[in-house]
């Protein structure tokens, strides 16, 4: 399967972290480690910039969306992303 773009919206103790805008970003779900990796890089960026340490992240995840022609977030959320438990230290 080739990449598909999804809007990315980051997520913090259940609600939307509203001062960090959706992204887009191309993933091909046919490549799991690849795909993993990536998310993971998402959650801890996000997590980063939201002002949290590396210990806060499990704090977060992010919801995917399909995007229509005009790169806007539609439909419901595909699938929510939290990086996995070991990974959070």
């Amino acid at each position: 399967m080739a990449s598909k773009i999804y809007e990315i919206r980051v997520h913090r103790d259940g609600r939307e972290v509203r001062e960090m805008a959706a992204f887009l970003d191309g993933l091909d779900l046919d490549d799991a480690d690849g795909t993993n990796d990536t998310l993971d890089r998402h959650v801890l960026g996000a997590a980063l910039r939201a002002g949290a340490n590396r210990r806060e992240i499990h704090q977060f995840h992010l919801e995917l969306r399909a995007i229509d022609g005009d790169g806007k977030g539609r439909g419901p959320v595909l699938f929510r992303w939290v990086p996995p438990a070991d990974r959070n230290t």
